[in-house]
């Protein structure tokens, strides 16, 4: 490969390229060291450590452990409330109650946005609407649906329904907006169907911005859950906070809270999985994503 670029190369002023070419034509590339692919992980462990100590110093010298609790008393709870099944029980309530506003938000979402996106007049008529509804604070409608359907499984659903709904309808809406016109027209003129021209450019192109849309709305589905389950409910992590909270049982809370952090951090991880496994071909490029500000 040397020879070849040396037999090639130029005179005059580019022949330094090809030099240089030539010496690092041959060189393989370089495979990550073991540190270089655990530093990052490495970190991320060091700095959970830190902040467990300053936790446990601070609850040891500077503040009771009655207001802020301390790391060994809230891995104790954790520990007594599997074993018993209480953690267990209130996880999956909570998980239950925003997986399937999750799902169920999803699909609303992205069928509405798909259908404005074909009636453009429609569209533009319940713009304004749409908007209006995004903007309502969703821990105001938590009580209405907690009087209109009860404590139980279905007003913490319909609550992380109304908020994915809207999370989804945009983010699908500013995808489409991105669909090359000229390959749309293309596709038309080739006397391409609507299914062909969906399933071949609009859907595509969609995918990314749909998936953005359900790493946001994992967050935004187990708070809205919690809130649910703070505003009327007899089980899930937000009303064993509240129940905590109301016996000055911090230790309680704080552990609930842990709950809450590691059950999000799953979900986001699996959804990150799932989507280096559909873009794949996309190499390093970032999946697009918006709500309305």
């Amino acid at each position: 490969m040397t020879d070849e670029l040396t037999a090639t190369a130029p005179t005059g002023a580019p022949a330094r390229q090809w030099q240089r070419a030539a010496r690092t034509a041959d060189i393989p590339e370089r495979r990550p060291r073991l540190w270089d692919r655990l530093r990052e992980p490495a970190l991320v462990v060091l700095t959970f450590i830190v902040l467990m100590l300053v936790w446990h110093l601070a609850a040891t010298y500077w503040v009771k452990p009655v207001w802020i609790s301390s790391p060994t008393l809230v891995a104790e709870r954790l520990v007594t409330t599997w074993n018993d099944g209480t953690l267990l029980d209130n996880t999956w309530a909570t998980f239950q109650e925003a997986i399937l506003g999750l799902l169920i938000g999803t699909v609303l979402g992205a069928v509405v946005a798909l259908a404005l996106d074909r009636l453009k007049l429609l569209a533009r008529v319940l713009d304004p609407y749409l908007l209006a509804g995004y903007s309502l604070p969703r821990i105001a409608l938590a009580p209405f649906f907690v009087l209109w359907l009860g404590i139980g499984l279905a007003s913490k659903v319909t609550l992380v329904t109304s908020v994915i709904f809207f999370v989804v309808l945009f983010n699908v809406r500013q995808g489409l907006g991105t669909v090359d016109p000229d390959l749309r027209d293309a596709l038309k003129s080739m006397r391409a169907g609507a299914g062909t021209v969906a399933g071949h450019l609009l859907y595509p192109t969609v995918l990314p911005w749909l998936v953005s849309a359900i790493k946001i709305g994992v967050g935004m589905a187990l708070v809205s859950a919690i809130v649910g389950e703070i505003v009327g409910s007899t089980k899930g992590l937000g009303w064993y906070i509240t129940n905590s909270l109301n016996q000055f049982d911090i230790t309680g809370g704080v552990a609930a809270l842990f709950v809450v952090v590691f059950l999000a951090m799953v979900m986001y991880y699996a959804l990150n999985l799932v989507e280096h496994r559909l873009f794949r071909w996309r190499g390093n490029s970032t999946t697009g994503n918006t709500t309305p500000g």
